[in-house]
């Protein structure tokens, strides 16, 4: 799920991940949160670090100056809107381990 390089022509091209590749780590890494943390609670603090590194690996390009607008322009504002929200499930699956289990 990492950055490749796509010889085009005469230059190198540094390919970001496909939203697909972002949606299943995001729900891949979100559930296992999820379960981790309905296991043991402070599991959820490892769990959140993962999907930190996982965001900063993945979309931290995006918030350089440089290099942030071009990817934007180039993959548009869906994907950002897409990833942001991939990012945010991850999060969330991961929080919603910790509400109380119910009485049977």
């Amino acid at each position: 799920m990492s950055r490749t390089l796509v010889w085009l022509g005469d230059m190198l091209k540094l390919q970001e991940p496909s939203l697909r590749a972002i949606w299943v780590a995001a729900i891949l890494l979100g559930l296992v949160g999820f379960f981790a943390t309905r296991f043991r609670r402070w599991l959820v603090l490892p769990a959140l670090a993962l999907v930190a590194i996982m965001t900063w690996t993945q979309l931290g390009q995006l918030l350089d100056p440089q290099l942030g607008p071009a990817i934007m322009q180039e993959t548009g504002q869906w994907y950002v809107a897409q990833a942001g929200a991939a990012i945010a499930l991850a999060v969330i699956l991961c929080v919603l381990g910790l509400a109380p289990k119910r009485a049977v």
